[in-house]
């Protein structure tokens, strides 16, 4: 039986055995690859023998009645004639090529050296993905993760940054070698939430609001201790500088140093920890972990102005670290609010709590 076809789009790409396969009723794998090998299968006039053969739309198959010379087993022979003879055969009765038929042919080597080279190629380093909630000509807002510095600190630091990443990923976007990027303030690399970044200079006018203090921030920060005021506002003055242990900021009593106002909120309490709602009303460095332990409730995790009250609550990071191994302070930036430099539009943004600070609240709360 002599049968033709021709190859449809929704066949394109489609391997020759499976093909046909699907056009022969009843028809194994097996018995597929049988009859390539037996030359009884042309694609577009020419003899094909690869069982691998890409077909592509348009593309005129035709399968010929079983050629006695190439099949003596079937027809009583003593056995089938050497792979070699066969293929020999084969291109004998192919006749001439059409153009059609090298353009078949060189596209099926073209995907198979093309194929080869994708696999010896070296893998490029996959460029972390960045969480963006907002974007125009002007701003982008993002999602810091912990760990992961704001900026670098110097030319000279060559540690992976949220600016970085947010170049990286307008670039890929926009195909821009030359995407302008400006950070407008700063999280500590252990602190997860919500940042804003400039992209023109009148996205960089959003830096008045953040000198006014104008620019709404909020937190959600575990600390250590249970707070029994509902709320409360702590307005220390700061000073920042080379200080013991390694701080870089302290409270100042008196006169002098810089305004800071914290305000905060109890959400939860357990045990021996507290849930905060936290806004700041300035912006100063580390403000909310120098004021919340100047107040004797330190961050949970926080390693560096903590210290002085460790006796106090000796068992609680040690619990944590142990059965979590969570090993950062526990501070998000929850939400970011502001008037679009542009236009004047009011924004504000929020980021949910990451995990492994959910994972602690579930913890704390089994505790009670």
């Amino acid at each position: 039986m002599e049968s033709n076809f021709r190859v449809n789009k929704k066949e394109n790409g489609q391997r020759l055995d499976l093909w046909l396969q699907g056009k022969l009723p009843g028809a194994s794998r097996k018995q597929a690859k049988a009859m390539l090998d037996a030359g009884r299968v042309l694609v577009n006039n020419r003899r094909v023998v690869i069982a691998g053969w890409e077909l592509a739309e348009g593309d005129e198959v035709e399968i010929r009645p079983l050629l006695r010379s190439l099949s003596e087993k079937e027809e009583g022979g003593q056995g089938q004639q050497p792979e070699r003879q066969r293929h020999q055969e084969v291109r004998r009765q192919a006749g001439p090529q059409t153009a059609g038929i090298s353009s078949s042919i060189d596209r099926h080597f073209a995907r198979k050296k093309a194929k080869r080279k994708a696999k010896d190629r070296p893998q490029r380093k996959e460029t972390p993905s960045v969480r963006v909630y907002y974007q125009d000509r002007d701003l982008v807002v993002v999602e810091k993760p912990s760990g992961l510095l704001s900026v670098p600190n110097d030319k000279q630091d060559t540690r992976d940054s949220m600016l970085d990443r947010v170049r990286s990923f307008l670039r890929r976007k926009f195909r821009d070698k030359s995407s302008f990027v400006s950070p407008l303030h700063r999280l500590d690399a252990e602190t997860s939430g919500i940042m804003v970044f400039a992209l023109s200079k009148q996205g960089q006018r959003l830096t008045g609001q953040f000198k006014e203090h104008s620019v709404q921030r909020s937190y959600e920060a575990i600390v250590q201790g249970r707070i029994e005021k509902e709320q409360g506002v702590i307005n220390k003055p700061l000073e920042k500088g080379e200080f013991d242990d390694g701080r870089k900021v302290r409270t100042v009593e008196g006169e002098g140093g810089m305004k800071a106002i914290t305000e905060y909120r109890v959400k939860e309490r357990y045990k021996n920890a507290t849930l905060l709602d936290v806004t700041v009303r300035t912006g100063r460095t580390h403000q909310i972990r120098v004021h919340l332990a100047s107040e004797g409730f330190p961050v949970l995790g926080d390693a560096l102005y903590a210290n002085e009250l460790a006796e106090k609550y000796p068992e609680l990071m040690d619990e944590v670290d142990r059965t979590l191994g969570f090993r950062r302070h526990a501070l998000h930036a929850a939400s970011l609010g502001f008037k679009h430099p542009a236009n004047g539009k009011k924004m504000t943004f929020r980021s949910p709590m990451p995990d492994d600070m959910k994972a602690i609240l579930d913890f704390l709360r089994s505790s009670v």
